[in-house]
């Protein structure tokens, strides 16, 4: 099973009555050796809704693959982190840009 930790404005579209100040967590299945990017479209969204999102602790690209039993956290297009990111953006651990080729 996979745990999705959802954020801002994403967690309405799995739970509608969602308040923006609780959790919301889903589990589904884990499919093998699926990539972030097919993983995002079995859950119905599109990768131009999404921002920075992380599995188990990690930035995730499209072509990252989804482990079994990972966790996996899923915040908005427009929804960035306190300090902008800069600890994961801004010294070397990002490569690519996860927005080219939209």
């Amino acid at each position: 099973m996979i745990e999705v930790h959802l954020y801002g404005t994403l967690k309405k579209k799995f739970k509608h009555d969602a308040s923006l100040a609780e959790d919301t967590i889903v589990t589904i299945p884990s499919e093998e050796n699926e990539q972030f990017q097919d993983f995002l479209i079995r859950l119905g969204l599109k990768f131009i809704e999404c921002g920075d999102c992380f599995i188990n602790g990690k930035l995730a690209f499209r072509e990252t693959i989804v482990p079994q039993n990972a966790r996996v956290g899923l915040f908005p297009l427009g929804m960035h982190l306190i300090d902008g990111g800069q600890y994961i953006k801004g010294h070397g651990f990002v490569t690519t840009n996860p927005y080219d080729n939209l």
